[in-house]
């Protein structure tokens, strides 16, 4: 099972100072708390596009709302209940709420489960 993690940062701070936040603080609280429960866990950084490209750009090429898309791999749904369980803990749940305050805009963050197809040729 796939989890995805759309994640903003907050109003006026940087990419870069988002990304050494999560990286070092809430990352480590994640491996910390949830660790044991993941198969794969990745954070993909949100590039700017850059200057167009041609005559007639493609207009789905746009930067992101996001700055970072987060994939967590889990073994099973019970995993992601337990996953859920545990972040809804009243202390453990604080403990990222607080640490998300400081970096992240909660309103816009997303976490949703999803089904991976792998293969262009299945």
């Amino acid at each position: 099972m796939k989890i995805m993690i759309l994640l903003k940062r907050k109003d006026g701070m940087s990419a870069e100072e988002f990304r050494q936040h999560y990286e070092t603080s809430h990352v480590a609280m994640a491996k910390r708390y949830l660790g044991h429960l993941f198969l794969d866990y990745r954070r993909n950084y949100t590039l700017a596009t850059g200057e167009v490209v041609g005559e007639a750009p493609n207009p789905a090429i746009a930067d992101s709302h996001f700055d970072a898309i987060t994939e967590i791999w889990l073994k099973d749904r019970d995993a992601w209940v337990e996953m859920q369980k545990i972040v809804g803990d009243p202390v453990i749940g604080k403990i990222f709420m607080d640490d998300e305050e400081n970096f992240l805009d909660r309103p816009a963050l997303r976490i949703f489960p999803c089904e991976e197809i792998v293969g262009a040729n299945e």
